[in-house]
């Protein structure tokens, strides 16, 4: 028999969350870049001369380059300051519903309007000028039709206003109710999402994961001018990944797709001919390039490692083993495939004895018996120490007959 596994709106839901967690740090973070090069273009316009502006420019996109390569050798360190676990509380929806706003034109009221009665004229008057008490009568008549008119258009209007408002109320308490319908809803499948996660069900624990890499922030390209590389995605750090759980061993199995070489910039810094009048680069050699692509995919395993045995709330995991791989284009079938790049199984207590502030990032993988490929920028690759497609197999087996 099946077990329960939480429904589609808590995954979208989870999902979401852990996405927009992400967004926000990412947003935070271009608003710091933002102002940075506010203060450079500032700084720019109070150049007087043509050489300070070449300078300036060559200091910009140099300042650029080395911003970007501190980016992606702190790819491990930064996790390392990050809190991991992720909160079924904060998956709950707790805000209370807004009060009923009444448009200010609906609010207020129109005045009543006043019967207007003509000033009559002194008695004697009349006697003595009887067309008067006519024109009198005549302008009594009249201020008693206005007054008439004036009633019906206000009692129209107020009443065409009392609809609005209790249209206005029923659409609210219409919007209230289905809100207050979907947080238990929504707070329920939390619930069960919980459960099913303490109960350590398969399912459950493979999407708490995933939510855990959904939240994990890497660098981006978006707000950098002058490094332009990005994949037919337009991004730098895919991040797209699988996971798989098989509960009686407690292994996790990750395969996440890490970012090509491409993404080092080939070039280490621009420097000014002033007598040609030229920029030019200092070109990375082919040696640095792989050693910064190395430590980035190193820096990749071991934060995606890190982040799931960190937030480990329900001492799942005794296990992970991590498959890296990129896509890379069969002319043959002309279509992408991925290519294993690095694949790890990592044992927890081993992990967490790991010193990564002593111990280079290579040395910890070889103590976790992890295989690299030879030659990552030609994508030689490596076979996989746990096929996730076997063990998703495996569990949906035991799944149809347990």
């Amino acid at each position: 028999m099946k077990k329960n596994i939480p429904s589609s709106l808590v995954k979208d839901t989870a999902r979401e969350c852990a996405r927009s967690h992400r967004q926000k740090e990412i947003e935070r973070k271009q608003a710091a870049n933002k102002a940075k090069k506010l203060l450079q273009q500032k700084k720019k316009l109070h150049q007087p001369n043509y050489l300070e502006q070449r300078l300036g420019d060559v200091d910009e996109i140099n300042v650029e380059i080395a911003d970007w390569i501190i980016e992606l050798r702190t790819i491990l360190e930064h996790t390392l300051a990050v809190e991991d676990i992720v909160s079924f509380d904060k998956l709950r929806i707790r805000d209370t519903f807004p009060a009923m706003e009444t448009p200010k034109q609906l609010s207020i009221g129109l005045p009543k309007p006043k019967f207007r009665k003509p000033m009559a004229l002194p008695h004697w008057l009349m006697q003595r000028l009887p067309f008067l008490e006519q024109i009198y009568q005549q302008a009594l008549q009249n201020a008693e039709l206005n007054y008439q008119l004036a009633k019906q258009e206000y009692e129209e209007k107020e009443t065409s206003r009392q609809l609005s408002i209790e249209r206005l109320k029923a659409n609210y308490e219409w919007h209230k109710h289905t809100a207050i319908l979907e947080t238990k809803k929504r707070n329920a499948e939390v619930d069960e999402l919980e459960e099913a996660y303490y109960a350590r069900v398969e399912a459950a624990v493979v999407l708490y994961n995933e939510m855990v890499l959904e939240r994990s922030e890497y660098p981006t390209l978006e707000d950098l001018q002058y490094i332009s590389y990005t994949d037919e995605n337009k991004v730098a750090f895919p991040q797209q990944f699988k996971v798989a759980y098989v509960s009686e061993a407690k292994q996790l199995v990750i395969d996440y797709q890490l970012p090509v070489w491409k993404i080092i910039p080939t070039i280490t810094e621009l420097r000014y001919d002033g007598g040609k009048d030229e920029i030019y680069g200092i070109p990375r050699t082919l040696r640095q390039i792989e050693e910064l692509y190395e430590n980035i995919i190193a820096s990749i395993t071991l934060r995606t490692i890190s982040e799931v045995f960190a937030a480990d709330l329900g001492q799942h995991l005794d296990w992970v083993v991590f498959n890296g791989f990129v896509q890379k284009l069969d002319s043959n079938i002309k279509k992408s495939i991925p290519i294993n790049l690095i694949s790890v199984r990592a044992a927890k207590e081993i992990f967490n004895n790991l010193n990564f502030t002593t111990m280079d990032k290579l040395t910890c993988l070889r103590k976790l018996g992890a295989q690299i490929s030879s030659h990552l920028t030609a994508i030689q690759p490596v076979p996989s120490i746990a096929d996730l497609n076997i063990v998703n197999a495996k569990v949906r087996l035991q799944e149809d007959i347990g």
